[in-house]
């Protein structure tokens, strides 16, 4: 069901929303681990590494996916906080538009440069094929992929984070079973749980839509209304590109530290792999709470209510900051506990353990990061979201290679947390400077006229 959170208490509607948004999060790293779990523990360590080295590639369509949908999340959030409900509908179509014409164009150029890419990443030749294989698929099921992804994205917006975690489970629980399946009955090894990701994606995607149109009338629409409003893409275009190449960005980064990773073998590839998902597993409440303070902040933007907005953004930062530094503390005593889930090769154990521990003690830079650029965006002041990502981007793809030339592959881990700290240093900097107050007019002119425009 959708929440107006216009009223009530900023800190109770940040928690309750965040909280299926976690739970969501949690079996969307399930999700994407299991393929990970299965393949390193039924067919073995070239095999997770085969999945490893395709991370970065597709982390970086992902992002991409992500990215644009913040700012499709951001408007609806903005015309539901206004109570414009046309034009949350036309929004929502002009979302679907987009989000299919992104997954189509992805999946042509995708699957022609699934080898290319990788071999641009210096893939090792014993594991090519295989990660190739499931590179391919995954790219294939890119369109599912937009489309889940746009549509809960919209859903969130405007407040409903049940359904979407519903919908989620059940993909999750699908693709175990799928995963299963295909590698023990079938013996398809990386083939298969690409394939079991995209065939669960496609159902969450189906299942969205059939819940929208049966259970939300605000967004039904019929064939005469499924085109495209222009203003709408383009304030869609205005937020999300620069989120989606932030996103990107910062994707193309973790590709350079993996092309560093790579010269070392398929051990640590698969050791990063595992540090990697364990780091995943346990950050994904950050990215929950950054994405409901987005939330809560978009709504009473549209609304008008800029002292809610400030007092949404302060209840998020004590949120962050009692969880991140709790699960840092835990994921550096179970370090080991968690790499353990992806690999039973101790070589692999010993070195994802190291990897977690180093991210784990700069968990709370991570929040910060992830509620900064959801509050700029929420405002509309999305050019210095762009700096922060560019801080990690740099810290990634430069301190990567200096930190291997110095210290080894120990001394990578090290280049993701300090770019976590310049990110959230520039934004905690732009939020006390308080120019991102002068975006605030604009935003609310821009939601204010489309309802004018609209009424008149």
């Amino acid at each position: 069901m959708v929440r107006d959170m216009t009223s009530g208490s900023p800190m109770k509607i940040i928690t309750m929303f965040a909280v299926p948004m976690f739970v969501g999060n949690v079996f969307q790293q399930v999700y994407n681990m299991v393929d990970s779990i299965v393949v390193g523990n039924f067919v073995g360590p070239q095999a997770l590494a085969a999945v490893g080295a395709c991370s970065g590639a597709f982390n970086l369509i992902l992002a991409l996916i992500v990215g644009l949908t913040s700012g499709m999340s951001v408007v609806v959030a903005q015309y539901f906080g206004a109570k414009n409900h046309v034009m949350v509908k036309k929004t929502f179509i002009s979302a679907i538009i987009v989000n299919m014409s992104v997954g189509l164009a992805v999946s042509v150029v995708g699957v022609w440069l699934a080898r290319p890419l990788l071999l641009l990443l210096g893939t090792p030749e014993d594991i090519m094929d295989d990660a190739v294989a499931y590179l391919t698929i995954m790219f294939l099921g890119t369109l599912a992929n937009c489309m889940y992804n746009g549509m809960s994205s919209v859903l969130r917006a405007l407040g409903d984070a049940v359904l979407p975690l519903l919908i989620l489970i059940m993909a999750s629980l699908m693709n175990v079973g799928l995963d299963l399946l295909f590698v023990l009955t079938f013996h398809m090894g990386v083939p298969g749980v690409a394939l079991a990701t995209v065939l669960s994606q496609l159902v969450s995607a189906v299942l969205c839509v059939i819940y929208v149109f049966i259970r939300l009338p605000m967004l039904r629409f019929g064939k005469k209304e499924f085109r495209p409003d222009w203003d709408v893409v383009r304030e869609i275009v205005r937020i999300g590109v620069p989120a989606a190449l932030s996103s990107s960005g910062v994707s193309i980064s973790v590709m350079f530290m993996q092309r560093a990773i790579n010269a070392y073998g398929s051990t640590v590839i698969a050791a990063y792999t595992s540090g990697n998902r364990a780091e995943q597993l346990g950050m994904c409440l950050s990215f929950s709470i950054g994405s409901s303070v987005g939330t809560f902040c978009g709504q009473n933007i549209g609304a008008k209510n800029f002292d809610r907005v400030k007092k949404g953004l302060h209840a998020g930062l004590i949120i962050s900051f009692a969880y991140t530094i709790t699960v840092g503390a835990l994921m550096f005593i179970f370090s080991g506990f968690l790499s353990r889930l992806f690999s039973s090769d101790p070589a692999v154990i010993a070195i994802s353990s190291e990897c977690v521990r180093v991210t784990a003690v700069f968990a709370p830079m991570l929040g910060l990061v992830f509620i900064f650029q959801n509050f700029l965006r929420s405002a509309g002041d999305v050019t210095p979201t762009v700096w922060m990502s560019i801080s990690e981007i740099v810290a990634r793809s430069v301190l990567a290679f200096a930190f291997s030339a110095l210290f080894g592959y120990h001394g990578i881990w090290w280049a993701t947390p300090v770019g976590w700290t310049g990110s959230a240093l520039i934004g905690y900097l732009r939020y006390r400077t308080g120019k991102w107050k002068a975006k605030l007019k604009v935003t609310t002119e821009s939601v204010t006229g489309e309802t004018a425009v609209k009424a008149g």
